[in-house]
């Protein structure tokens, strides 16, 4: 969204002058509910639903689950599920290995760099393929268990996110 502020000052009375200036400033807003971090915004959904039924729901609402690229963002989302869950119980992320082993890639399609896994995570034991945050930090785990979840719409500069 773009706010324009146009300024008025006459010159003269005779001559009638005026000078106008332009002033954009550039915003992103998220939707109801969302909570924005840099140029993205976040939900957190406390229904359960085992991964790919939680990628579905966030597809459903124009997002993704969410990926997490640096320790800002990580301890932003820390406080959104904090704000509706205060035991912090654990969440997924959109991050997985399901298709090939030990290649971990963000169902956004965000480049994967920033981790925060817990000491001697991934371990892919029993078929972990999907991962879950707040249990202490990241851990791999089956995806058909059921967990409350973070999505992420990116928005572009001067734009509402839908």
């Amino acid at each position: 969204m773009s706010l324009l502020f146009v300024l008025f000052t006459a010159s003269s009375a005779l001559g009638r002058s005026f000078i106008s200036i332009n002033i954009t400033v550039a915003l992103t807003l998220c939707p109801l509910g969302w909570v924005k971090f840099d140029r993205r915004c976040f939900s957190y959904v406390s229904q359960t639903l085992d991964w790919a039924s939680a990628e579905a729901y966030c597809l459903n609402q124009g997002a993704n689950l969410a990926s997490i690229h640096s320790e800002n963002e990580y301890q932003t989302v820390k406080a959104l599920i904090r704000a509706y869950d205060p035991k912090q119980n654990p969440t997924w992320l959109g991050l997985n290995n399901c298709q090939k082993r030990r290649s971990w890639f963000w169902s956004d399609g965000t480049k994967f760099g920033y981790t925060k896994w817990n000491k001697g995570e991934p371990n892919n034991l029993n078929e972990e393929c999907c991962v879950h945050m707040n249990w202490r930090d990241w851990n791999d785990i089956p995806c058909n268990l059921a967990y409350p979840f973070v999505c992420v719409k990116s928005c572009k500069l001067n734009s509402v996110c839908p």
